[in-house]
């Protein structure tokens, strides 16, 4: 990956740019390993642990990763545009649909914590 690093010879905005698509590949990347885990979950459950319920909520959390996953390559596809800004309001929209972006992985990240916390707890009675 890239460095962070100002040569001197970088705005602070290219800066700041490079650094949200750092961020939006970490996120897709965290998603993928996320779907991959909760795939391997699922089939524990549904194997060891013989609760249907729980399956479909890893089952249902894969599909609605699935989902964000598309939102969030559409973004990066968007994002492609952001080099391009030269505007005080064009770089604001970018910003702030980055912002919402961050807010659903973060969301999206706590409810698979929460399914994972469940999945752990039957493991363990």
């Amino acid at each position: 990956m890239e460095p962070l690093v100002n040569y001197g010879n970088e705005r602070d905005d290219e800066i700041v740019k490079r650094h949200m698509h750092r961020e939006l590949h970490t996120w897709i990347s965290h998603l993928d390993a996320m779907n991959v885990e909760a795939e391997q979950l699922a089939k524990i459950v549904s194997h060891r642990i013989g609760d249907k319920d729980l399956r479909d909520a890893l089952l249902d959390d894969i599909n609605e990763n699935i989902n964000l996953l598309n939102e969030f390559y559409s973004y990066r596809n968007l994002f492609n545009n952001v080099i391009e800004c030269d505007e005080l309001e064009c770089d604001q929209f970018y910003i702030q649909k980055h912002d919402y972006i961050f807010e659903k992985y973060v969301a999206c990240v706590t409810q698979n914590r929460a399914i994972k916390d469940k999945v752990f707890q039957k493991l363990l009675v």
